[in-house]
This record gives structure tokens, C-alpha cells and sequence, in this order.
């Protein structure tokens, strides 16, 4: 009995310290050696860029999380629900010591997840959010009316502050059934107030194209690439024509908008980003990733231009008093907040699948998915063989076909994301098909809205309209590249899109 009992202590004591060590030995954000190894270069070898020093990230202020509280769509608010919140006491609610399992991990990430990085006092005379500006697909709502976009923050008794563009924001997708789904491709998110607030002069036009040129400019973009919207009702035209599913975001070009990626099942993407412009090995790689797009990358220099930057966009503004162009204060996660963020994401599940299909139907779709090559490069059980695909126009050099995972064929796709962006590396990442059925924005740049468009050969014809975004100026546009399918006949098409839709 002695001999077995001392045997135990050895083991827990293995036990015990291997458990802390889960929990306590937290990756390190800036970490700069790991953030050049981390990141992929730009399609053009001459740019340098620079990342902000590990001492200018440590002096940013850093967030303090509160307890947040939904945001109703005004007719379905409960009357008195605003007068309450405003007799709260403000609570801090994301304390790294009281986190001892896993699960508390999970929870601390879900309050990250959804803690905005902007806030605005809320003002009763300011319009209400109601259902007229949902109509034609502008954002959605949950069955309880709540508004995942936004949330309310209490930072002080009495002072009640609208919060926006958390993670939540572009992540969260609520279902035709009304249930809110985290981590999914988002379709949350709702345009139309602010572009009446740039068509109608609230927020100054000249302003807003400064703005834009932050967010757009790379220098080795083409010298005829726009880079900001002519006027203000081009701009409105431009979100119009945005699908949900799609988002504008920093990096990228002017009527390119991105595809936003699903965060469920990332932990085994090895690439982040459409350009595939991140690695992503583990936590430490997904922590800085969400530091870069919470504003860090702003602060990186692109051959001396830093899109943040103060003097004409020259050097980097003080730490204390930058604000975001999207009209934020800039602030750091610390690294338990954003390793609980990894957490978090990293537990995030699908949705319950309602598709049904005839086992017949399946056992075709999954056939012809694998004659058709499909397999190749959305390879099972991930439905993709995690690489790169060069895009026309650039030639990988030999170094990357040896550093990188790269499967060296183009699907000849538009490249000027690729090519002309900050987000851009000369590659598309191979995207997993888990999930698509619950997606509403397909390739790059949002141009298609289903699988069915995909596999449409008509979207490749000059006069085609694409159901999906197309830049207000053009009256058609082809949708090129990934013609993978296309000549099936019409029952093998339709037993692939249903085996795609069980994914």
C-alpha cells in the first residue's frame, strides 16, 4: 500500500504541474522575431515593412473589459430597459487570476469576443435602431430582437455608452431561424446608417476620404489603383452592393472588398486571411493576428508609410493618443485577454445542419467530388489541403516553394488583392468547404452568394451580373478563375452542391 501511495504523489505532482503550465504559460503577443516569422511578405520584394517596436506596443493603453448588455432592435426593447441600465454600477468582469480550468478560459474568450473596441454615448435623441433598416438584407437581428453588432457599456453609474466592432461584429451570423451563431461568417453587420451619415454631410466627406486613403493605400499598388470613393453617394452605392458576408476592412483595395472568413474550426487552418497573409501554428499566431487587426497593423510601415501614422503618414502618433480611422481609440488586448480570445474561438461549433438529402443523392454528390478533383485541394476530413495557390501574375520564388505550403497551381481568380493590397502575399489560401451551406459570400472578394453561382458557367460571360458584390460603376461583370465543376452535367452538379451542403 506504502509503495503504491508514494508512486501517486510523483504522478499528481506531474499531473498538477502539467496544468498549470496549460494555464499560466501564456504566449507572448509582441513578439517581434515570431511576428516577421509569422508573417508572409509582400507579392513585391523591394517593400520593407517595419512593425511597430515591442516597447511602443507595451505603452498602448490596454483594454478593461465590462460587462456588456444586448442591444434590441427598438421594438423589441422592453420599456424601462435603457432607465436600468443606467442604475448599474459599472463591473469589471475579465480577471486572468480567477481563471483555474479550461472552461473559465472559454468563458473569459467569449467576453473578449464580444467587447467592442469603439463606444459613442448613447443619445435618446439620436435615431432608433428599428426593423425598417434591416429591409433588402441590411444586417440581421436575433429572434429576441437583440443586435449583435453593438452592445450596451457601463463604465460608470449613469453613463451608458454604445459599443461597436468587437469581434462579434464581422463573426456572427444569425440564421434564418433567428439563432445567433459566434465564430460564423457574419451577417450582422448593418450599412445604412453610416452611409447616410457620409452622404448627408454628419460625417465631412474630405474627412472620410482621408480616412479611406489610411485604409486602402499600399504603395506598391499600380499609380492608377483608386484608393477612396469619388463622391459620397458612390460610397453608399458601394455598401449597397456589399452582401452580407462581405466586409470593407482596412488593407485591402477600394471596391475589393473581402469575403469574411468562418473563425469555427480555425484551429486547424494553417493560413489566416483569404491571401493566406498569416501562419497559424497554435495560439501565439492567432493572438497576434487579432492584435494586427485590431490595429496594429495600421501601425506597421510599408516602406516608411504607416497608415496610422502621423506627418503624412510618416511616423508613429503617441502611443496615448492614437485613434483607429475607424474613429477608435487605439488600445492593446493584454496577452491573457487575447489568449482567452484563442480559447474561445478555438472551442466555437457549427450550427445544427438542417439539410436533408436522399442517402442516394449523398453517395453521388460524394462521387463526383472526388472524380471531379474537387479532393485535390479540399482534401478530407478538413476539406482543404491547407496550402497557398499562387495568382496570375506572380511567380513564387524559389525560397517560398521550400518555407511555405504551396500547391503551385493558379485557379486564375482576380489577383488584385493579392497583388495590390496590404493583405496581399502573391497567393489565395485553399478555403475549407466545412460550414459553406451556412455561408452567403463566396471567392475573395464576395462576388458570388452560393454554391450554385460556383458552379454557374454563366458567371464567366462578359455580360453577367453577379449576384454577389460588383463595383456601382460596372452594369456587368464576369466572375473568372475556379471553372472546377462547371462542365458536369446538371444531376451530378446538383448531388455535388448537395454532399457540399452537408459539410
Amino acid at each position: 500500500m506504502k509503495k503504491i501511495f508514494m508512486a501517486v504523489i510523483p504522478l499528481v505532482f506531474i499531473l498538477s504541474t502539467a496544468y498549470q503550465w496549460y494555464f499560466t504559460d501564456i504566449p507572448k503577443t509582441w513578439d517581434i522575431k515570431a511576428i516577421k516569422d509569422f508573417h508572409l511578405p509582400p507579392p513585391d520584394t523591394s517593400v520593407t515593412v517595419t512593425y511597430a517596436p515591442e516597447e511602443y506596443y507595451n505603452s498602448l493603453p490596454e483594454h478593461v473589459i465590462y460587462k456588456t448588455y444586448p442591444l434590441y432592435v427598438r421594438e423589441f426593447e422592453k420599456p424601462g430597459y435603457l432607465d436600468s441600465l443606467r442604475k448599474l454600477e459599472p463591473e469589471i468582469v475579465f480577471n486572468p487570476a480567477k481563471l483555474k480550468t479550461q472552461e473559465d478560459w472559454i468563458k473569459a474568450g467569449e467576453l473578449v469576443f464580444n467587447w467592442p473596441a469603439a463606444f459613442s454615448p448613447y443619445n435618446d435623441k439620436a435615431p432608433h435602431l428599428d426593423t425598417s433598416l434591416f429591409r433588402n438584407g441590411n444586417g440581421k437581428f436575433t429572434r429576441e430582437g437583440i443586435y449583435p453588432f453593438s452592445r450596451y457599456v457601463i463604465t460608470g453609474k449613469g453613463k451608458l455608452l454604445v459599443g461597436s466592432l468587437s469581434c462579434a461584429s464581422c463573426h456572427t451570423r444569425v440564421m434564418p431561424s433567428g439563432e445567433a451563431i459566434p465564430g460564423a461568417q457574419g451577417n450582422v453587420f448593418n450599412t445604412v446608417r453610416f452611409g447616410n451619415a457620409v452622404q448627408s454631410g454628419k460625417i465631412p466627406f474630405p474627412a472620410f476620404q482621408f480616412g479611406q486613403r489610411q485604409l486602402n493605400y499600399a504603395p506598391w499598388a499600380p499609380s492608377g489603383m483608386r484608393i477612396v470613393p469619388d463622391s459620397p453617394q458612390e460610397y453608399m452605392q458601394n455598401l449597397q452592393k456589399l452582401p452580407t458576408g462581405g466586409s470593407d476592412r482596412q488593407g485591402m483595395g477600394y471596391g475589393y472588398p473581402f469575403a469574411t472568413p468562418s473563425l469555427i474550426g480555425i484551429k486547424d487552418i494553417k493560413y489566416l486571411d483569404a491571401t493566406g497573409l498569416m501562419r497559424h501554428e497554435g495560439p501565439g499566431d492567432l493572438m497576434r493576428y487579432a492584435a494586427f487587426n485590431q490595429g496594429m497593423d495600421m501601425l506597421t510601415a510599408y516602406n516608411g508609410f504607416i497608415p496610422g501614422g502621423k506627418n503624412n503618414f510618416s511616423e508613429l502618433p503617441n502611443a496615448s493618443e492614437w485613434n483607429h480611422p475607424f474613429g477608435y481609440t487605439g488600445k492593446r488586448y493584454s496577452d491573457a485577454q487575447l489568449y482567452a480570445l484563442t480559447q474561445y474561438i478555438y472551442s466555437l461549433q457549427p450550427p445544427k445542419n438542417p439539410n436533408k438529402f436522399s442517402e442516394a443523392i449523398l453517395t453521388r454528390g460524394k462521387k463526383v467530388f472526388t472524380q471531379a478533383g474537387c479532393i485535390t485541394c479540399h482534401t478530407p476530413p478538413l476539406y482543404t489541403n491547407n496550402k497557398l495557390t499562387p495568382v496570375n501574375g506572380f511567380e513564387p520564388p524559389e525560397e517560398h516553394l521550400s518555407t511555405y505550403d504551396i500547391f503551385n497551381v493558379s485557379v486564375e481568380t482576380d489577383s488584385v488583392s493579392a497583388l495590390y493590397t496590404r493583405r496581399g502575399t502573391g497567393y489565395y489560401k485553399v478555403p475549407s468547404l466545412r460550414g459553406a451551406w451556412f455561408r452567403s459570400a463566396f471567392f475573395h472578394n464576395a462576388n458570388l452568394t452560393s454554391l450554385e453561382e460556383v458552379l454557374d458557367p454563366k458567371r464567366l460571360q462578359p455580360e453577367y451580373v453577379p449576384t454577389g458584390f460588383k463595383p456601382p460603376h460596372l452594369k456587368t461583370m464576369p466572375v473568372k478563375g475556379h471553372t472546377f465543376g462547371m462542365e458536369l452535367s446538371e444531376p451530378d452538379k446538383k448531388a455535388l452542391i448537395a454532399f457540399l451542403k452537408t459539410l
